[in-house]
């Protein structure tokens, strides 16, 4: 029998005794006989993997610890002339190797791993396998605020739609919605029914938990809960909160019951690629109405002092291929993005952000390009109303993230627009045009194009 196959059939007969074990300590014991039988067969390789081991970069492993365990899964998955591929290049520095002879990154090849053997776990928390729409690319849309908190007109409205949300939506702007892979909203509110409201705030939001599913009907697969309203019903509201997402299977980033929690990001795994997206707040600047997540006390995850979250952004990079930073910062209602938010962007991209992407203000701000990354300084509100009056017409719009095949990453933006509480796609060019332009004149160092393509100037 070829000795590749023969390999192979162990590891997936050895996978599936592990699979079947009932009770930690039959894991345990299948764990071992996995790393026995596996370091045995590859003894087989010994010169081959032992050169790459012996000298490969952090980099080529993906700051992973990869050992002759890795390496056994690898040749049986691949075998022994992807191993010969990787030997002929002599130097194991550059990580893309691995992507080039299986179409997928070191670290989606070590998440693979991990899970079909069990051994060696590795920070594979919060990670989905996404079906990408196409083979090419992979797509984020990101919206900006988003409430559906009780007693509030874009509430009350939906309440009195046929579809609830999705009527809320228009039919070309859930076509556009629906182009994408993964859509993510920024959650500005508690889920809730309990608690008490923080009384010196003078707006406080909570909507009901079963409200989760107007967000999933309109394809939304993931919310950043790093923001100033999140804890507006104190520290039983914010609890409530993170068990109703739970609860309904929402994927969450940018708050946790301890730091710790909060400072996970959400990975996702297509195309080959793994893309993590990290999520903090700098609001409250002057105030402390929303507690900050501590080594054992739950809250959000804080970037006015950004050392926890350059942590969490420098650790998701050599985790990842790329990092998606979403930042609720700046000044509520200020056009012009402020040198607070363009030190944090600068810090960020520093750390190893791929694209910065920002919300709070509650109206649309200008983009700018540092180095090759892309910031949106904020997205402005998307579905949003502060009271029981219904707000006047506003533009909005998504920030569209492209993520290829060979790592090109675009940003652009999808412009929309708000009126009598239903959110509709601008595709009217001569609107789109004066959109782009109004958001040019913002802008710094980059502009969008005629099809809201974000370039440097």
């Amino acid at each position: 029998m070829n000795k590749t196959i023969k390999l192979g059939l162990l590891v997936v007969l050895l996978i599936a005794v592990f699979g079947l074990c009932g009770c930690e300590a039959d894991k345990a014991e299948a764990s071992n006989m996995t790393k026995i039988q596996l370091e045995y067969e590859l003894s087989k390789y010994d010169t081959s993997y032992e050169k790459i081991l012996a000298v490969c970069t952090k980099e080529f492993a993906g700051n992973h610890p990869i050992d002759e365990n890795f390496m056994g899964w690898f040749i049986s998955r691949y075998g022994d002339a992807a191993l010969d591929t990787i030997v002929a290049k002599e130097e194991f520095v550059d990580p893309d190797i691995w992507y080039n002879i299986t179409g997928k990154s070191i670290h989606v090849l070590w998440f693979e791993y991990s899970t079909e053997t069990g051994l060696d776990t590795y920070n594979n928390l919060r990670t989905y396998v996404v079906n990408t729409k196409s083979d090419d690319n992979v797509v984020f849309d990101i919206a900006g605020d988003v409430s559906l908190a009780e007693d509030k007109a874009t509430t009350n409205y939906m309440y009195e739609q046929k579809n609830g949300l999705l009527d809320c939506f228009d039919d070309n702007l859930l076509d556009a919605i629906n182009e994408s892979d993964i859509f993510i909203v920024n959650n500005e509110f508690a889920y809730t029914t309990r608690g008490d409201a923080i009384v010196e705030k003078y707006y406080t939001f909570r909507g009901n938990p079963s409200l989760i599913n107007e967000l999933k009907h309109i394809g939304v697969d993931a919310v950043t809960i790093a923001n100033n309203h999140v804890y507006d019903y104190r520290e039983e509201g914010f609890l409530d909160t993170l068990r109703s997402l739970e609860e309904h299977n929402m994927p969450y980033v940018g708050a946790g019951r301890n730091l710790e929690d909060a400072k996970q990001p959400i990975y996702y795994i297509a195309n080959g690629r793994k893309i993590a997206l990290v999520n903090a707040t700098q609001i409250e600047k002057n105030q402390n109405f929303t507690k900050a997540a501590t080594e054992d006390e739950p809250g959000v995850l804080k970037c006015l002092d950004p050392e926890d979250f350059i942590d969490e952004i420098e650790k998701a990079k050599k985790n990842s291929d790329y990092v998606l930073v979403i930042s609720h910062w700046g000044t509520e209602y200020q056009e012009k993005y402020g040198k607070d938010q363009e030190k944090l962007a600068k810090q960020f991209a520093e750390a190893g952000a791929d694209a910065i992407i920002g919300g709070h203000p509650h109206i649309l701000q200008g983009v700018d390009y540092i180095d090759d990354v892309p910031v949106y300084y904020s997205l402005g509100n998307f579905f949003f109303s502060l009271d029981e009056n219904m707000p006047k017409s506003f533009d909005t719009g998504l920030a569209r993230i492209s993520i290829s095949r060979d790592g090109e990453i675009k940003a652009s933006f999808v412009p929309c627009r708000f009126d009598e509480g239903v959110i509709s796609l601008v595709d009217d060019n001569k609107e789109a045009q004066k959109i782009y332009s109004e958001l040019n004149k913002v802008s710094g160092d980059a502009r969008f194009d005629h099809n809201g393509l974000i370039y440097k100037k």
